[in-house]
């Protein structure tokens, strides 16, 4: 067998303050924000460097990873970098022969809105009959703008058509229809460096502008959106606000796809009143580069609307959110602490306390071998030790000053599960946590979310009977279970069928509950657990309850690893201290998950003390012995057990279920 008894030094690792040669934090340099964050910054720069507007770029990554920090540094670089650069004003010149389409010109910076107020100037003398003044005006459009053909060719209409309402018979129509003729200024550029925008808000208008009519004038006025804002430099979107509204995402994938904004588009968003009756026809180019910003659980979410993002997004920028632990990377953590400490004007750490944060750096990522770069957790458990550190009147936080405030929220959560505890404990609840028990196992379930979650056992029955082999999954059958907890319960039918009936049908029916469990069951890592309760009900030997069980099993009968495994074991541990009672209590974990263990001091001293243990397992007989104290047995070269062993009683209970099943059908 491969049973192993934990020992204390296995159930944590730690850091010491052998890497720390220093008194307190104050002696070290703080980290740069994007320090970890290597990979993704050299993706993001390769982005920018690629020349174009049409490079967009998708950044995946938590919020508390310093993306957006990150994200704005490169940023910063490069409009840095591009001081000198000159962005153009742009601006909308009708058609001639139609005043509702248009084409977009780039003129020098500044030159735009001094078209516009020529163009005005010839619209006003116009409707004054002021033929001096509109000549004069024409020429000095003709002097002043003479770059562009298509301009030259504006010019030309504009003045026929000014001169035409000169010498007819005047009408209001007319002169609206002039009014309609002057450009609409799109975007007035800037005389150096680059726009770096965010667009924060969530409705279409803000990322495509609105468009609105003079009421007196008949005048266009387009009051331009991010992406037009953004011209020549970089616009920053949450993929958030494309998951609430998808619409938006179809209109800025086109945008995106085909290079260009349709001016339909910006009508489309605009009110009836303000927008006007004529149609805006015509297309303008694209000319920021989108930069995309999402966490993982969005980006997948993202990845239903977008199968091939791609395709739009030729870069994707993934700032990690955890990092390998070694003493360089540990090191990296001190210093990202210590610019934590000057953030936030936080006491010093004493070599002892930094050591104490790298060890909790390890935790929040569930496992031993790596370290967090989320600044959220660390940050808050840092603020909260300072200020304690602060009322007790010492210079500098201590290792203890960090063990009380993680204490303290122990003792918070402990309120939040307090009525399930209580439950526990007068019987409201069944839980077993002494003797033995015939297909009853107590299972180790989380509830909650992220930090807040919390440990609530689940007693796990099963029941048999003859019948065809099926095994019922309850929760399955009443919607209260996921379809990965089903793939679970097939693979146990799968097993014991192999296991101990080859050769033959299964004849019997099983059922799985989740005793007292009314919410929503999903997951496989009770799976072990369940076939031990099967196992049990079919041979008649019962179960320890003083033991919980954690961990998947797949077809052949090998534990695999689960998530959340130290908030499990702490769980439990904590509930049978409360009990009182419990004598020899301890949990069966997968070896897998050995790498993971980061449990808390009081937990690691009970182990020491002998009054909890922690058993690693490999196989289901593994499982097998440690729950029932018999021998699992071996099958030799024909496919036999040993006699006395718990698989030989298993063989032979499942062939008496056989024999029962045969003469049911026969007297029927």
């Amino acid at each position: 067998m491969t049973i192993e008894k934990l020992t204390p030094d296995q159930l944590h690792l730690l850091t010491g303050n052998r890497l720390f040669g220093f008194s307190n934090s104050a002696e070290l340099i703080p980290a740069k924000p994007c320090r970890g964050q290597e990979r993704a910054i050299a993706a993001l720069k390769t982005a920018l460097a690629v020349p174009g507007s049409d490079y967009h770029v998708m950044v995946i990554g938590g919020e508390d990873t310093g993306r957006l920090d990150c994200l704005y540094s490169v940023l910063n670089e490069y409009a840095i970098a591009s001081a000198d650069t000159e962005n153009p004003d742009r601006l909308l010149l009708p058609i001639r022969g139609n005043v509702n389409q248009y084409e977009e010109i780039q003129l020098q910076n500044g030159h735009a809105q001094t078209l516009i107020n020529f163009c005005q100037q010839v619209a006003i003398a116009t409707i004054n009959r002021d033929t001096d003044q509109q000549s004069l005006m024409i020429q000095e459009l003709r002097a002043g703008f003479t770059e562009l053909p298509l301009l030259s060719t504006y010019i030309d209409w504009l003045d026929d058509f000014s001169l035409l309402l000169l010498a007819g018979e005047n009408s209001e129509f007319d002169y609206r229809e002039l009014q309609r003729m002057i450009p609409i200024l799109l975007h007035a550029g800037s005389r150096t460096g680059t726009a770096i925008i965010r667009d924060v808000f969530t409705d279409t208008a803000s990322l495509l502008g609105t468009l609105s009519t003079d009421t007196l004038s008949g005048r266009k006025v387009i009051n331009s959106g991010s992406l037009i804002q953004a011209s020549g430099g970089y616009l920053i979107i949450d993929a958030l606000r494309f998951i609430e509204e998808p619409q938006q995402w179809r209109i800025l994938r086109d945008i995106l796809k085909n290079g260009l904004i349709p001016l339909q588009a910006i009508q489309s968003v605009s009110s009836p009143q303000g927008g006007g009756s004529l149609p805006l026809n015509g297309y303008i180019p694209l000319t920021c580069r989108v930069i995309l910003i999402c966490d993982s659980s969005i980006f997948e979410q993202f990845h239903v609307l977008e199968p091939d993002p791609e395709k739009l997004f030729p870069v994707i920028a993934e700032f990690e959110s955890e990092i390998e632990r070694n003493d360089q990377n540990a090191q990296l953590i001190a210093n990202t602490i210590a610019a934590l400490i000057r953030q936030h004007r936080c006491l010093p750490l004493d070599n002892h306390a930094m050591a104490l944060m790298i060890d909790t750096a390890a935790r929040f990522t569930g496992t031993q071998h790596r370290l967090t770069l989320s600044r959220t957790g660390l940050s808050r458990l840092l603020r909260e030790a300072s200020l304690l550190a602060d009322m007790s009147d010492q210079g500098v936080i201590s290792d203890i000053h960090i063990r009380t405030i993680i204490d303290q929220r122990r003792q918070r959560l402990l309120i939040d599960r307090r009525d399930a505890v209580q439950a526990i404990l007068h019987g409201e609840m069944q839980i077993e946590l002494t003797g033995k028990v015939v297909g009853q196992i107590n299972g180790l379930t989380m509830v909650g979310a992220g930090l807040q979650s919390y440990l609530e056992p689940a007693r796990i029955t099963a029941t048999v009977r003859p019948g065809d082999g099926a095994i019922v999954d309850i929760e399955r059958e009443v919607n209260l279970g996921g379809s990965i907890h089903s793939k679970g319960v097939l693979i146990l039918s799968s097993l014991l069928a192999s296991r101990y009936s080859p050769h033959a049908p299964l004849s019997l029916i099983a059922s799985l509950v989740f005793e007292q469990s009314y919410a929503y069951v999903d997951g496989d890592s009770a799976s072990a657990a369940e076939m031990m309760a099967i196992l049990s009900a079919i041979s008649g030997v019962p179960l320890l309850q003083s033991l919980a069980m954690t961990g998947s099993i797949d077809q052949r009968g090998q534990i695999l690893c689960v998530g959340d495994i130290n908030k499990k074991i702490e769980g439990f541990y904590r509930l049978c201290q409360q009990h009182g009672s419990v004598i020899d209590a301890g949990v069966v974990i997968p070896r897998t998950n050995l790498r993971d263990l980061m449990l808390d001091d009081d937990i690691v001293q009970a182990v020491d003390d002998g009054h909890f243990t922690i058993h690693a397992v490999t196989t289901i007989d593994d499982v097998i012995e440690l729950f029932t104290t018999m021998v699992a047995g071996t099958e030799d070269a024909n496919h036999v057990f040993p006699s006395g062993s718990f698989n030989a009683l298993m063989h032979d209970s499942l062939k008496q279920f056989a024999e029962e099943n045969k003469h049911e059908h026969k007297d029927y």
